[in-house]
């Protein structure tokens, strides 16, 4: 990150308090240039549609492309650079240019949200955006494009993404993709800033555990790397002699108190399963409920601004961080906030709600209702047309989750039943 200079001298802070996200502050910026680029007027934008523009899959060894997709991320997208790992570039063009790109990487850490057998599965969707003047739904078109096509193509699974705070991110892209929202408890905790360097800008903390990092640090401190001490990113330190491991955590602490050390805000995470087939992808998103059943039905963040300060530290540009986090809320709890004001004196005089009625009110993507639809019988729906148009009666619903309540806090406490209670032994 650090500081990057954007189209029209723009430089990105981490005081940013627009009420939109950066990364549309940097589309407004970019606006005319690049419709003067393109010869396009504002009336030709306008008429632009999704069939307009062509989706692919950039293979690496397509060098060309791949540079021009590095120069469409580090003007378009706010981060402005590529990820350290990427494996895989989608783009959509118009009349031959890029008009849209996605870059998925190799995640810094694995979620493990499928269970240990399926780790190998993610991949991190890790930057992403669109040309100034693109029509509104581009981006989502190719977020789904890109996971619709590692699913087929690939043996990937399940797709992350994360939504910075400080740039006041909210993943409103990946709501409009239906993810499954995992949170607001994700990201590196540290970031790190050389004052001998500042030209690089703020790096992750990670950085400082990396073979690669501490070999050099040790080479510059006049110190002999044996080839042997290295596995790939990792430092087998059980293979360096004491005495010399004792210089190079001298070097390494040496370089760490030189640094400035800031505290970061948690991120949104997001998460989309998919496999190649409906049975395959069933199953597995199946599973990501029995193994995350506190994950699934989080509501939707939608706030920008702060809600809960649980912690705050002191920036070097003596600026205060953002919260850490927004408490998750469960399925069976209704959220107020999400329960529109003009259906509330309605609800006891409509006896059912079509499932995104249903999914307004309480916070929720149409696809766990969809999913407890056809996994429990029990679910309160009546299927009313040809093409399974389902309905949920209201008043069933809330018997239904007090239900699941119920019975959710009986099996977590090992309570036991009315009838193991009044058992006679």
């Amino acid at each position: 990150m650090g500081i990057k200079e954007h189209q029209e001298g723009s430089a990105w802070s981490r005081n940013y308090s627009e009420s939109h996200c950066y990364q549309y502050d940097i589309r407004l910026k970019n606006y005319k240039r690049d419709l003067e680029e393109l010869g396009l007027s504002e009336t030709d934008v306008e008429r632009l549609k999704i069939e307009d523009f062509n989706f692919s899959f950039v293979p690496p060894t397509d060098k060309w492309t791949c540079d021009k997709i590095k120069e469409f991320i580090e003007r378009h997208e706010w981060l402005g650079k590529m990820p350290t790992r990427p494996t895989h570039r989608f783009i959509a063009t118009y009349q031959g240019r890029i008009a849209g790109a996605i870059v998925m990487a190799t995640p810094n850490t694995i979620s493990n949200i499928l269970g240990k057998e399926h780790r190998h599965q993610e991949k991190l969707i890790s930057r992403g955006a669109c040309i100034s003047w693109s029509p509104k739904n581009l981006g989502s078109s190719l977020i789904m494009f890109a996971v619709r096509w590692m699913a087929k193509n690939t043996e990937f699974r399940y797709f992350t993404a994360y939504s910075d705070v400080e740039a006041r991110e909210l993943g409103t892209i990946y709501q409009a993709c239906n993810f499954i929202y995992l949170g607001q408890s994700s990201g590196a905790r540290f970031e790190c800033l050389d004052p001998n360097r500042p030209e690089l800008g703020y790096f992750s903390d990670r950085i400082l555990r990396r073979a690669s990092f501490i070999k050099r640090k040790t080479l510059e401190a006049g110190i002999e790397w044996n080839s042997a001490w290295q596995d790939r990113e990792r430092v087998l330190w059980d293979q360096i002699p004491d005495e010399t491991r004792a210089k190079i955590d001298a070097v390494l602490q040496a370089y760490k108190d030189s640094i400035i050390e800031r505290k970061l805000p948690y991120k949104h995470k997001y998460v989309y399963i998919l496999g190649p087939t409906k049975k395959e992808t069933d199953g597995l998103r199946a599973k990501f409920i029995d193994l995350n059943p506190s994950k699934a039905g989080l509501k939707y963040p939608k706030n920008r601004g702060p809600t809960i300060v649980e912690e705050v530290n002191q920036a070097p540009d003596n600026s205060l961080a953002w919260p850490c986090r927004v408490p998750p809320e469960e399925l069976t709890k209704r959220p107020n906030p999400c329960w529109p004001i003009d259906m509330e004196p309605l609800v006891p005089l409509k006896k059912f709600r079509s499932i995104k009625e249903v999914a307004t009110m309480y916070g929720i993507s149409t696809w766990l209702i969809y999913h407890h639809i056809k996994t429990d019988p029990t679910f309160p729906a009546v299927n009313i047309g040809l093409k399974k148009r389902f309905l949920i009666d209201i008043i069933k619903l809330e018997s239904w989750l007090n239900e699941k309540t119920k019975t959710f806090n009986q099996s977590e406490h090992r309570l036991p039943s009315v009838a193991q209670l009044l058992e006679v032994k």
